[in-house]
């Protein structure tokens, strides 16, 4: 008996949780315009939802705001060090276990600090890429921040027991508690954001440089104070981030059974139907298989059965592994934002010391607020409008309604193509950034070396979103995750790991007087000020290896470039292998009825004329 038009429409209760300007009709997750002045501009999946949750789900509304606060609390605990390098640098030259090269290299120990950090953090992402794959989201973040919490806890006391060796494994804890939730985020928000996916993936990598910042400055205000110290950073920010920890305990998704879309081993299709009983209850979602169909045995009986059964797909780390390396766009981007990272890196270690050591500031400071500032403003304004311009260019390239948006609606075959259009962009921005940042080098007033950083921070910073989105686009969408986690190890791996220590042991060759002591000063300050050139020169070894971005990221352009001619020339092809296979179809049809087939008949009337004799 057909349903009534009265009776309630099938929905899904997957429904889009940061709900689309199209579902305007049924009104539902709608907030008057009198709610939020941001309602007035249609960005509907900026309105504040009426509740936490959706069903068994956490709304996106509250969800990406805590990934943004995580995100800024994990990268402000790594900034402490560079914040205090002077403090750090006196605290592990005398350290009682510190090891004699330390002693005698103090930026050096500074650099194996931050490389501990960072090599504890590429091993835990590789692992956690992999299980992202097997449990729930959730159980792995949140496992992680209470790694990570005892971590940063556990660098405070490092102070009260005067041991080296405590601070660099309690910092090598926290990297690698850290992996698991910057392996989750990014495709969770590309999942969840819908049209707005740029702009969301943007602002969660805004907390890069908002939480380095703030890390910068904090560290370098409580290591300086006369009562605290920068064992008390530590201790305060364990305790300011436990209402996170808490607000991560009532976090809930249900959607895909908690596993990231496509990263699951059971690849399942399943459809919710959603019924209402008679008496008007509560909507009641039963599962039920997407490809049921119904099939008469041989007795005549009818059955449903499900005529494809589920694929099960496989994850192990070495298959893992293996797609990343296969992917030569995924390599040659990655090893292009490792040379970046190396740059950001060793300016964020040595900062500081570069900015005192040049005479720009008397104070650190003063120097470390004035450095931090000008790197968060250009996060802040750099990242939203490169995740701006990746949302412009996605509309271009999504299925069915073009004002959809959003990385939902774009066919996977298109995958290189954006990559190919979005490195160009990405090289002019890295290529702009660098003609203002290497005039620096010349500079004397603390103003014009600070603005001319700001706005080539401001570009590079624009890159983020457009590199995590290509990293993405780079493999099939079950191995993101993986994706994601190849593109920091190697980061890592080629370039904040080892720069730091690197240029710790440049700086120290050439500016030798420009040691810092276990006073927390400069060993040689009149000689220091001599030595300026070497430190402009050691600053110059920095900003040049950013060239080997330019290098790579047109590589990875011309890799995509080729895969996309060489998936072009296969669509063509098959386009026409079907073609000609129903032209083969009708003909044996024709034949079949005893009909004159199509091409028996196109040769019977335009037949090559024959020479008589």
């Amino acid at each position: 008996m057909p349903a009534s038009s009265s009776s309630p429409p099938r929905k899904s209760s997957l429904t889009p949780l940061i709900p689309n300007d199209d579902d305007s009709d049924n009104g539902k997750d709608k907030i008057s315009a009198s709610t939020s002045p941001l309602c007035t501009f249609s960005f509907s999946s900026l309105c504040p939802p009426p509740s936490f949750y959706d069903g068994e789900t956490t709304r996106p509304f509250y969800l990406f705001p805590l990934f943004l606060l995580i995100n800024i609390a994990t990268m402000s605990d790594r900034a402490i060090v560079p914040g205090a390098s002077k403090e750090f640098s006196a605290f592990v030259g005398s350290a009682n276990d510190a090891p004699q090269l330390v002693q005698d290299n103090p930026d050096a120990g500074l650099g194996i600090l931050q490389a501990a950090f960072i090599g504890g953090y590429s091993i835990a992402i590789i692992l956690s890429g992999h299980y992202v794959h097997k449990i729930r989201w959730k159980r792995l973040v949140l496992s992680g921040l209470c790694v990570w919490w005892l971590g940063v806890l556990v660098s405070g006391n490092a102070k009260q027991y005067n041991s080296f060796y405590v601070l660099l494994f309690s910092r090598m804890a926290s990297g690698c508690s850290e992996a698991a939730f910057h392996v989750v985020a990014p495709p969770l928000i590309q999942d969840r954001a819908g049209k707005y996916a740029g702009l969301w993936l943007s602002i969660y990598l805004t907390g890069v440089p908002l939480g380095l910042a703030w890390g910068y400055i904090y560290g370098s205000y409580m290591a300086g104070h006369d009562m605290w110290g920068w064992d008390w950073a530590y201790y305060f920010e364990a305790i300011a981030s436990v209402p996170l920890l808490i607000t991560m305990v009532f976090v809930k998704d249900e959607t895909n059974g908690g596993i990231l879309s496509g990263a699951g081993e059971h690849n399942i299709n399943r459809e919710v139907e959603q019924r209402v009983d008679d008496n008007g209850g509560a909507l009641q979602a039963t599962d039920e298989p997407l490809l049921a169909s119904s099939s008469n045995d041989e007795n005549g009986n009818n059955h449903n059965s499900i005529q494809q059964q589920p694929k099960r797909k496989k994850f192990t780390i070495f298959s893992e592994i293996k797609t990343c390396f296969s992917s030569p766009v995924l390599v040659s981007l990655s090893l292009g934002f490792a040379a970046m990272m190396a740059v950001v890196a060793s300016l964020g270690t040595f900062g500081g010391a570069f900015v005192l050591a040049l005479q720009l500031f008397d104070d650190e400071r003063v120097a470390a607020t004035c450095f931090g500032v000008a790197a968060a403003l250009a996060g802040v304004i750099g990242t939203p409008l490169g995740g701006r311009m990746v949302d412009l260019l996605l509309i271009h390239y999504s299925s069915g309604d073009s004002s959809a948006g959003g990385v939902e609606n774009v066919d996977e075959s298109m995958r290189n193509e954006i990559v190919t259009n979005l490195m160009p962009r990405i090289n002019i921005l890295v290529g702009v950034a660098l003609l203002f940042v290497f005039p620096t080098l010349a500079m004397q007033e603390a103003v014009y070396f600070l603005t001319f950083l700001f706005i080539g921070w401001t570009l590079l910073f624009a890159t983020q979103t457009s590199i995590t989105v290509c990293a993405m686009f780079a493999v099939d969408r079950g191995h993101r995750p993986n994706a994601l986690a190849f593109l920091t190890l190697a980061s890592h791996v080629f370039g904040d790991v080892p720069a730091p220590i690197l240029l710790g042991l440049i700086k120290d060759k050439l500016a030798p007087a420009c040691k810092i002591g276990q006073d927390g000063e400069f060993v040689d300050p009149e000689g220091c000020i001599a030595q300026e050139a070497g430190v402009r020169k050691s600053l110059a070894i920095a900003y040049s290896w950013t060239l080997w971005c330019l290098v790579f990221f047109e590589i990875a352009r011309r890799y995509a470039f080729k895969e996309k001619t060489a998936e072009d020339k296969r669509r063509v092809a098959t386009e026409r292998e079907e073609q000609f296979n129903g032209l083969l179809l009708r003909e044996s049809n024709h034949e079949t009825n005893g009909g004159e087939g199509i091409f028996q008949y196109y040769h019977s009337k335009f037949h090559p004329s024959q020479d008589k004799r």
